[in-house]
């Protein structure tokens, strides 16, 4: 017991260093894994959003072709029909029921 007493007194400033740097290593490898974590999902997140973005832009595309076509009147008037109801001069709409 007294030859581990005179080991600590003698060794008591190294080994307080030791601990300080065992202390910092812990630190930064949690510091390190911590910011990989957060890089992961940041690049996730990225391919989402570039995956929209090509979405969105073949999108763009159908649409800057719908536009450029020759029958653009014909466009519009069926999208009126057919999502806005409604009708030509001198048409009439009729509904069907499934009412029974």
């Amino acid at each position: 017991m007294l030859m581990f007493k005179q080991f600590i007194k003698k060794r008591k400033y190294p080994v307080i260093l030791f601990l300080l740097i065992l202390a910092l290593v812990i630190y930064f490898v949690v510091n390190l894994v911590s910011t990989q974590a957060k890089l992961n999902a940041v690049e996730q997140e990225k391919a989402s959003l570039s995956e929209q973005i090509s979405r969105q832009e073949e999108e763009n595309k159908k649409l800057k072709e719908t536009i450029s076509n020759e029958d653009k009147d014909e466009y519009i008037e069926r999208i009126a029909r057919d999502e806005y109801d409604y009708a030509g001069e001198n048409e009439r709409v009729y509904y069907a029921s499934d009412a029974e």
